[in-house]
């Protein structure tokens, strides 16, 4: 096992999940550390006190995944955000070595690494969060952010082989609706852009857990009028 593989600090395992990998049963492996600070996030503890989390060692997790391998074939890998870690590489070979299909949950800021992965065959999904227009990313993230580097994930997801999804979660008074329609322009010849709730636990910043959701009605609204703005209609999926 390569010891760059063992570097990475894994924080969290789920054995069998069905909803980390739409349409798949999956095992999901969350490393700790994030280089954004976004204030809704609601795994606050995974991105401000990866320290404090107990480590899970790689081994045992290698073992549980052979143990379940007839039934559970596809790993997810999110975080945090996995692509701080140098040792990713080693750990993604090591896993997908044994046969498993690979996702990769990530915040799009480091292409360098999402193409190293590609060049070594190495990822079978990407799911790349948005967090609103770029013009003015850095207000999403809570720090300031290379827009440039965001781009340049976007470009080689749209562009390239690996099947992959765009996600946003919609924060009310944070984000307003004109700013979910702005972020399409971007992706909008995506195959599929996943709208997400947002959900007021364990955010980042506290005084987020106060912010009531969009009702039921108002999501919809969103989704809808977002499926027009898409180039492939019949192509994209906006769940």
């Amino acid at each position: 096992m390569s010891l760059k593989a063992e570097k990475v600090p894994i924080k969290g395992f789920i054995e069998t999940s069905f909803i980390d990998w739409k349409g798949h049963l999956s095992s999901v492996i969350f490393t700790g550390g994030c280089n954004f600070r976004c204030p809704y996030c609601h795994n606050s503890d995974l991105v401000l006190r990866p320290n404090e989390l107990e480590d899970i060692p790689l081994d045992y997790i290698i073992k549980r995944l052979k143990k379940f391998k007839k039934w559970v074939n596809h790993i997810v890998i999110t975080g945090g955000e996995p692509t701080i870690h140098k040792g990713l590489l080693e750990l993604i070979e090591e896993i997908k070595s044994l046969g498993f299909n690979i996702k990769l949950d990530t915040n799009g800021s480091n292409p360098e690494m999402l193409k190293e992965l590609a060049k070594r065959d190495l990822l079978d999904y990407i799911a790349m969060d948005i967090k609103g227009p770029l013009d003015r990313y850095s207000r999403w993230c809570g720090i300031e952010v290379d827009v440039e580097k965001i781009k340049e994930s976007l470009r080689f997801i749209l562009e390239g082989s690996i099947d992959y999804e765009f996600r946003m979660t919609v924060v009310p008074f944070f984000h307003k609706k004109k700013d979910v329609y702005e972020t399409v322009k971007y992706i909008k010849t995506a195959k599929r852009f996943y709208i997400q709730e947002f959900k007021p636990r364990n955010t980042l910043n506290p005084s987020f857990m106060t912010i009531e959701p969009f009702s039921p009605d108002k999501i919809k609204e969103i989704k809808e009028n977002v499926k027009r703005l898409f180039v492939l209609k019949d192509a994209v999926g906006v769940i």
